[in-house]
């Protein structure tokens, strides 16, 4: 084997090392940003769910009758609502019996 061969293979051996450690670097450079980008996606999610809860208390019954009280609004039961509509349209006169007269 000639000296220029040796120092061909040398050289192509240097070159594929130096390769495979920048290969090994990025691959760990990209692990590295993965983990991080997990760890963000879990935060996102847990707070998430904390909005989604804090949501759901929100439009909870008793929440709904508190901030009705601090508005001081007449709030209704469903129930009630309905047996006063039925009153209310039994005391108005009937438009089509005035109309015909």
């Amino acid at each position: 084997m000639t000296v220029a061969r040796a120092l061909l293979i040398l050289l192509m051996l240097v070159v594929i090392g130096v390769t495979i450690v920048g290969v090994r670097s990025e691959s760990a450079k990209a692990a590295n940003r993965i983990q991080r980008l997990h760890q963000t996606k879990v935060t996102i999610r847990q707070e998430m769910w904390s909005r989604e809860l804090e949501l759901a208390k929100l439009r909870g019954p008793e929440a709904i009758r508190k901030r009705a009280a601090e508005m001081e609004l007449d709030v209704v039961p469903p129930a009630k609502a309905n047996e006063s509509d039925k009153a209310t349209k039994d005391k108005k006169p009937n438009s089509n019996a005035a109309d015909r007269d």
